[in-house]
């Protein structure tokens, strides 16, 4: 089984964790990585006009993969998921930011692509522990596995 890692949306504006960034870094030295990059331009997204937050429109993606692909949406861009066909992926480890909306929306567009989602919570970064932990529940009665640690992942050297 081959197995490949997303990183969504870890960046500055983001403020993720330096522990979360640093072992997504570490786990992107073990498998191949994708990495998204979230990006705002309001002629393909309006989410200024439906939402009151502010954006990043430029910003610097925080995963050492020479694979990245902009966001502008909830979804993962079809690059990404040309990406991982390209890369013959059986699994895929999802890990990075807003684990109540991009996550999931994001597992599900994975599940929809015909590869094995997969979380560890500890490697997602949300707004509220509250929804995080919903959305961790609904990924494993929904999407896919739910790891609780980077060891469960059992690396192999295939």
């Amino acid at each position: 089984m081959k197995r490949c890692m997303v990183a969504l949306d870890i960046q500055n504006f983001f403020k993720p964790s330096p522990g979360v960034v640093h072992q997504v870094n570490q786990l992107a030295l073990q498998i191949p990585t994708v990495a998204t990059l979230f990006k705002h331009q309001e002629d393909i997204v309006p989410l200024d006009k439906l939402t009151d937050k502010s954006w990043p429109s430029d910003d610097d993606c925080l995963v050492s993969t020479s694979s990245v692909f902009y966001k502008h949406g909830y979804g993962l861009p079809k690059e990404v998921i040309s990406w991982l066909k390209e890369q013959k992926a059986d699994e895929v480890l999802l890990t990075g930011g807003h684990t109540d909306a991009a996550v999931l929306a994001a597992g599900f567009d994975l599940f929809d692509a015909g590869v094995i989602p997969v979380m560890v919570p500890m490697l997602c970064y949300g707004n509220d522990w509250y929804m995080h932990t919903v959305t961790t529940g609904i990924w494993s009665q929904e999407i896919g596995k739910v790891f609780e640690s980077t060891a469960e992942l059992q690396f192999s050297a295939a």
